[in-house]
């Protein structure tokens, strides 16, 4: 029962009531209420105060008493709610912001933070929350979702009040560049002070009074106090620290180089470094015992004349070390390259490395990979391509929407300047290829020499050779001491193999943009029969195209004009009569032919720039692959249930 003693005041003594008895009591009889109870909600209540009750305290005690019981009130429309505190949020409740909802009943606020993270936030309100599936956080926001009476809402509210501060805020920071220590050091070194000066109770330097950070890209230590006093007292010992070693600071670095060769990056550092561009040759005298040259600044105490008056520099020495080290004594950066190891060892002060770091960091990059596929057709000239391929795509290609001749066709630059007489197109999608090569079948026979595929490096050369070696006598001598009655003079041959076929040779460099530059030098070989001299050697046919070329990534390079005779004679007649000497031609007939062909090369280059990119490449080619597994091998692969159409 609920006894009233005075206006504001009321005394409770409930014994074992009912909770929905209790809810009627409590809300619609003392506090005027409306109210609504779900089916679901039920409990006992046991409460006596000893003291009265203020009535502005009884809502408090009547949420925790139906928390108790798993049920809470939602104050909707004029009324209060009470169902199961599950079911509260879910279709009853909309987030308040700024915490200006209801001032009783369950609620749910969403509560900002600024200084410090939801996740954070979340492990120190655990142990304070009735629920804790009535806190959840939004990290991308930095929020809290919180549901909840509304007194555990003013709890967490004062409790996050607490911890999100700015830290900052008072406190004495300072940003020190080191001049000879690296900050990484300099910070361990001062972490020891620190500790040794807190005791060994001190386990974790955040949470004293003294915090410092390492930037190793400023090449700086940052340090942070609580009082002005103990910032002062760290730049005294930061300047204590902060001097040169046994070295006078110069220490020995080894760069692992991960993409480039150790000797390519020291020839480029030498000159950087030294601001000369001598060559290694011309200073050969200078090295120790045991070193190869690469890049050589001057030596210890020695002057060109036209330095002697100047101050000395820094310079930088490099060389391509097998045997050792060679302590210089004087301020230049020595750097060895390790041919074995692929790394560079280094001989310098830390801010010299510094920037010796720095450039490596930029120079030893993942090369970009271009994948090269090549086509190198041969088209027999008749009909329309009489006059050569050149003239066919200008003149009698004819396709789609009214266009003719070039127009036809996607292309790019016309006339990429080569250094043989010919012709090249850019043709800029694989739509466009495809069309001009059914073009070219439908009017003549296109016999395919090779399609290479091949995958080189920025700025590397990358040659495939299909084809015999054709041995090529090129020296031929005779004894004139006899070795034996049957043989009085010995005939000497010096033989060469000459390579014969198809060679593709390929220079491509990238830039930034995309931008393909190709040096590209094509060549169709072959070995024919000598007919105008008496060696007995073969002739070597060749049809060579060089050209240097910058195209986009993905677009085909078209390359022609090279046209070759051949002439073919062939004799017919009744058999056995035609072949009889000068009265042969009495029951035959010889017939000539003249057979023109043109040599037509097609290059794509692809830009590989990741591995992803690489991975796609690899699963198309495997695909192409399992396309020409042979009829009998994918049969065998069938189940017994299975048939092959």
């Amino acid at each position: 029962m609920a006894a009233t003693s005075s206006d504001d005041d009321i005394t409770l003594n409930f014994q074992d009531t009912d909770l929905r008895e209790f809810i009627k009591v409590i809300l619609g009889d003392v506090l005027g209420e409306s109210f609504l109870i779900d089916p679901r909600v039920g409990g006992s209540v046991t409460i006596q105060t000893t003291t009265p009750v203020q009535k502005a305290q009884l809502m408090p005690i009547f949420e925790e008493i139906l928390a108790m019981n798993g049920a809470a009130a939602v104050r909707s429309e004029g009324l209060y709610k009470i169902v199961p505190r599950e079911a509260a949020v879910r279709g009853n409740l909309a987030p308040d912001l700024d915490g200006s909802g209801a001032e009783s009943g369950f609620a749910a606020n969403i509560i900002p933070l600024q200084y410090i993270a939801a996740l954070e936030m979340q492990k120190i309100l655990e142990p304070f929350l009735t629920d804790p599936a009535g806190l959840n956080i939004d990290s991308k926001r930095n929020l809290l979702m919180l549901s909840g009476t509304s007194q555990e809402q003013v709890l967490i509210r004062e409790t996050v009040a607490i911890f999100d501060v700015d830290w900052m805020r008072g406190m004495s920071t300072g940003l020190y560049p080191l001049s000879y220590v690296e900050p990484k050091t300099l910070k361990e070194e001062l972490d020891a002070i620190l500790q040794a000066v807190e005791g060994e109770a001190a386990t974790n330097l955040l949470d004293g009074l003294v915090r410092t950070v390492a930037l190793e890209r400023l090449n700086a230590i940052l340090i942070i106090s609580s009082t002005p006093a103990a910032q002062r007292e760290m730049e005294v010992w930061l300047q204590r620290l902060d001097k040169p070693g046994q070295y006078v600071g110069k220490r020995l670095y080894v760069y692992n180089v991960q993409n480039a060769k150790a000797v390519d990056l020291a020839e480029i550092l030498g000159p950087v470094f030294s601001g000369s561009q001598g060559s290694a040759e011309k200073r050969a005298a200078e090295l120790a015992p045991g070193l190869r040259p690469v890049e050589v600044g001057k030596a210890p105490g020695e002057q060109n004349p036209a330095q002697e008056q100047q101050p000395s520099q820094p310079v930088a020495r490099v060389y391509q070390g097998e045997g050792g080290v060679v302590l210089p004594t004087d301020d230049s950066i020595q750097i060895i390259a390790d041919d074995v190891r692929n790394a560079l060892v280094v001989l310098a002060t830390p801010a010299d490395y510094k920037m010796v770091e720095a450039a490596l960091q930029k120079l030893d990059v993942v090369p970009l990979q271009v994948l090269i596929e090549a086509s190198i057709l041969e088209v027999t000239l008749r009909d329309d391509l009489s006059f050569g391929v050149e003239w066919f795509f200008k003149n009698r290609l004819d396709i789609n929407q009214g266009k003719t001749g070039v127009a036809a066709l996607d292309l790019g630059s016309v006339g990429i300047q080569s250094q043989v007489p010919s012709f090249s197109y850019v043709i800029r999608d694989v739509a466009g290829v495809n069309l001009a090569l059914n073009a070219l079948q439908n009017e003549s026979d296109v016999n395919v020499l090779s399609s290479p595929s091949l995958m080189v490096l920025d700025n590397q050369t990358a040659t495939i050779n299909v084809g015999d070696e054709i041995p090529v006598p090129t020296r031929q001598s005779q004894s004139i001491e006899s070795i034996s009655n049957v043989n009085p003079f010995s005939t000497v041959n010096e033989i060469q193999y000459r390579k014969t076929g198809v060679t593709l040779t390929v220079t491509p460099r990238v830039n930034s943009g995309g931008l393909v530059t190709m040096e590209i030098i094509q060549e169709v070989s072959s070995a024919v029969s000598t007919t105008t001299s008496d060696i007995d050697a073969p002739t070597i046919q060749n049809r060579m195209v060089e050209s240097v070329v910058a195209i986009n990534s993905g677009e085909t390079l078209v390359l022609g004009g090279l046209i070759q005779d051949n002439e073919t004679g062939t004799e017919s007649g009744i058999p056995g009569l035609y072949k009889i000497p000068l009265l042969g031609k009495l029951f035959g007939r010889t017939k000539n032919e003249l057979v023109r062909t043109e040599l037509l090369i097609l290059i794509t280059p692809r830009v590989v720039g990741n591995r992803s990119e690489a991975r796609a490449i690899t699963n198309e080619f495997r695909a192409k692959l399992r396309n020409i597994i042979p009829l009998e091998t994918k049969r065998n692969a069938q189940t017994p249930n299975q048939t092959v159409p």
